[in-house]
């Protein structure tokens, strides 16, 4: 049988999703495809083995993927009906079908963008979490294959842990005046649910942050997107208090949540990645929804969830919370994450699956 050549590829250049096609990229040994040169170096700085390539935009298209891949690995939406529409002519001028080959960009409760990954041509799937999500708005039926991958970035992360320590101090936190207690703050961006906590908290949590807290605020790319006015606005008018720090274009999760002591957020896929440490977690409820009963808030239950009532009273609820946090919440962080993301698999496991999958 004929080996398959497959690439990573990220065509509208979301550079949050770098940190997950770079390490699929790794465990299958294929380049990733960068079609801007920033995004370009930032994989060959931050990602150890990582074949990265190089592509001129205006010599980019269907034909010059097809000529030479019989397999994309791609975070973007797209659907194998109209991904096969899309190649349709060059799949039979070439005598190849090309498969497609779906990378999550992180694990949320998220359900309208989990209904599309059921259309997908190949799902990369998580865990148990994400099968049950997919059963419970009743669209496992439409998967077409899919691979239980497990949590492939953090035991990348782990085998690079002493690179990505030096990368944070050097590039983070030695930015800091003081070394102390670190929060992070990591929204997700204004989605078609309107999930982003950020242009609603930005003053209670970032202008009241008290001087005894540094605050990592992990910028989705997006937000400057949803509201540009606002964000700046709200970017230029702390981001010269000492303690705060804005990171922007900054595609690497892991390493931060390694050197975090508190994280703060509110639907983004992040959250599940900080599950990882069993460290305190405050989630920000904006649109007042039930935790008890809503599965959209499954993750909730493993922090303290703050309302919009109560935003300016947050640095009070942190502190009185955390004293008792590991008796709380540990034993159900631990719970969700090996529900969410399952037992640890070697690279070589992945790769066989996925490459069974397409062949």
């Amino acid at each position: 049988m004929i080996e398959k050549k497959g690439v990573g590829l990220n065509p509208a250049s979301q550079i949050h999703y770098t940190d997950h096609l770079a390490v699929v990229c790794v465990i299958m040994d294929i380049p990733l495809m960068f079609l801007e040169e920033q995004d370009y170096q930032l994989g060959v700085k931050g990602y150890p083995g990582l074949k990265a390539i190089y592509q001129e935009y205006a010599d980019f298209g269907p034909e010059l993927l097809i000529a030479n891949y019989d397999v994309l690995f791609m975070s973007d939406l797209w659907d194998r009906r109209t991904f096969h529409e899309k190649f349709g002519p060059l799949e039979e001028q070439y005598n190849k079908v090309l498969r497609n080959v779906h990378c999550p960009h992180g694990f949320s409760d998220k359900g309208f963008y989990l209904m599309k990954c059921a259309m997908e041509d190949i799902t990369l799937i998580y865990g148990q979490n994400m099968i049950d999500q997919l059963k419970y708005y009743d669209v496992f039926k439409n998967l077409n294959q899919y691979v239980i991958s497990g949590n492939y970035r953090y035991t990348y992360y782990k085998k690079h842990r002493a690179f990505y320590d030096k990368m944070i101090q050097d590039d983070v936190l030695s930015r800091f005046p003081k070394k102390q207690t670190t929060i992070l703050y990591a929204p997700t961006w204004l989605d078609l649910e309107e999930s982003t906590s950020f242009f609603d908290v930005y003053d209670d949590l970032i202008g009241k942050l008290p001087d005894h807290y540094n605050m990592i605020v992990k910028l989705h790319p997006r937000l400057e997107l949803d509201d540009t006015p606002n964000y700046y606005r709200i970017v230029g008018k702390y981001e010269g208090k000492p303690n705060v720090m804005f990171l922007k274009d900054f595609p690497w999760v892991y390493p931060l949540l390694a050197h975090s002591d508190i994280y703060i957020g509110d639907m983004s896929s992040v959250g599940y990645d900080y599950l990882a440490f069993n460290r305190p977690m405050f989630f920000l409820n904006k649109q007042k929804r039930d935790a008890n009963t809503d599965r959209g808030l499954f993750l909730f239950k493993c922090g303290v969830e703050v309302l919009p009532k109560d935003y300016s009273k947050i640095y009070s609820i942190i502190e009185k919370s955390l004293p008792s946090d590991q008796e709380r919440f540990s034993a159900i962080r631990q719970e969700v994450y090996a529900y969410t993301f399952g037992e640890e698999q070697p690279f070589d496991a992945i790769k066989s699956a996925i490459i069974k999958a397409y062949q």
